[in-house]
């Protein structure tokens, strides 16, 4: 598992992409990590890149739902995007995203640029 953090300063967002298989430990570091990045450049805006990220039974596997993201330190108040290569017809998927209503500057996407789009409106 490895993964890279950095500020994309045309896009104003810190980008976080990850590669192999997650625990809940490696996305504590790489989130705490990144929102100690925004913080210097004081960001508000997160691209999370799963595309290759090893999935395993489902979504839960990458801990991006809401209440991990809050544990993280993530606030309601930061845009978090999150790139997946899981197809959007899937059951656990639209579970997942019904779960994280709460989260209304939260959203899972399939594409980064259709992320990075989503982050850079207001």
């Amino acid at each position: 598992m490895e993964y890279i953090i950095e500020y994309l300063e045309d896009k104003k967002i810190v980008q976080v992409k990850v590669k192999g298989r997650v625990n809940f430990q490696i996305a504590q570091q790489y989130s705490m990590e990144a929102r100690k990045l925004a913080h210097e450049y004081n960001c508000k805006k997160y691209l999370i890149n799963h595309s290759k990220t090893s999935l395993e039974a489902n979504i839960y596997k990458i801990h991006t739902d809401g209440d991990a993201l809050e544990k993280f330190g993530f606030k309601k108040t930061e845009k978090v995007a999150i790139v997946i290569s899981r197809v959007r017809d899937d059951l656990r998927f639209s579970e997942t995203t019904d779960a994280n209503v709460k989260w209304s500057n939260f959203k899972y996407f399939g594409d980064v640029k259709e992320a990075v789009r989503w982050l850079g409106e207001n």
